[in-house]
């Protein structure tokens, strides 16, 4: 950019505009929603971009600026306002009576009657006027609400990852992510949101990986679709029946020694020492003192695998 260059004279609406081109924003929606524009509006100051050199039409009704509308320098003037812009018209008044909880924009369309472009065309010119605000700004008919309402809303993706976590047991990342196809990174970013929201509760999991419980709101959540793919439960540590036997006789009893177990299960001295000795390693299992013929206790890790694995049994 040549700094001695003398700036470019543009109104707000296209200044606007510009700057949504700058910001990789192609289509004319898209640009508005950026611009805080009406979709009437974006057009004129689209139109009058590319009669100045700083914007040019492209494939599939793209707009994208021209270098000179990358690198140029401008000022910007007030609009000359239109006498009632400020205001809803009839029709963007009904949309938003009808618009008392988040919506999507099929709802829209069904309950006024009308066509989904035209929904878009109200909700655009809505958002300009700052009365409604879109979960997800590149898919405004994903969700919508009011201004006003304290809901928040769930860009597409996000509703997919709340979706995709189930209300009967905790998961993890990886099966998250395995259920929605999205990047792995992404689902993290998501998930750590969600915490922060209060959506999802973070724990440390059996495996030593943190899983992902879904909270009392985020179960409400508008955007969550109980019918959507659940992510599956993670791997447990330990799954073989005999284990489970185990972990029961000594949870039932609150403390076995081994030799109790062996005779109560049927199982050689050998296995049971070796078996003892891997559920020590796992941390499911703990002696109850120093001693070394003392009773085995489960452990709060322990106890976790043994509901879990009981759930997972039953279902």
């Amino acid at each position: 950019m040549n700094p001695g260059a003398r700036s470019i004279v543009l109104t707000e609406s296209q200044a606007a505009c510009l700057v949504a081109l700058r910001l990789r924003k192609e289509f004319k929606t898209e640009i508005a929603i950026q611009a805080k524009l009406d979709l009437k509006k974006a057009t004129v100051a689209l139109d009058a971009l590319k009669e100045l050199g700083l914007a040019r039409r492209g494939a599939m009704s793209s707009w994208h600026p021209t270098r000179r509308g990358r690198n140029c320098r401008f000022k910007a003037t007030p609009d000359r306002i239109r006498r009632g812009s400020a205001l809803p018209g009839p029709g963007a008044r009904r949309l938003l009576d009808v618009l008392d909880r988040p919506m999507q924009g099929n709802e829209l369309a069904e309950r006024l009657g009308i066509t989904l472009q035209r929904v878009r065309q109200l909700l655009v010119k809505l958002h300009a006027q700052g009365l409604v605000k879109f979960g997800d700004s590149e898919r405004i008919l994903e969700a919508v609400t009011r201004t006003n309402d304290k809901t928040i809303l769930l860009s597409r993706d996000e509703s997919r990852v709340l979706s995709a976590i189930p209300d009967a047991y905790a998961t993890n990342a990886t099966k998250i992510r395995l259920a929605v196809l999205l990047p792995e990174k992404s689902v993290q970013q998501i998930l750590d949101r969600f915490v922060a929201r209060h959506f999802v509760v973070a724990q440390d999991g059996l495996a030593d990986r943190t899983i992902y419980q879904i909270t009392a709101a985020g179960l409400k959540h508008p955007q969550r679709h109980p019918d959507a793919r659940l992510a599956h439960a993670p791997r447990l540590p330990v799954e073989s029946d005999r284990v489970r036997a185990v972990l029961s006789a000594i949870r039932d009893a609150r403390s076995l020694r081994i030799r109790d177990l062996k005779n109560a299960l049927e199982i050689p001295q050998p296995s049971i020492n070796a078996l003892m000795q891997y559920l020590k390693r796992k941390a499911l299992v703990q002696k109850t003192s120093q001693e070394q013929a003392a009773p085995y206790s489960l452990t709060e890790k322990g106890l976790d695998a043994l509901t879990e694995m009981a759930r997972r049994h039953a279902a």
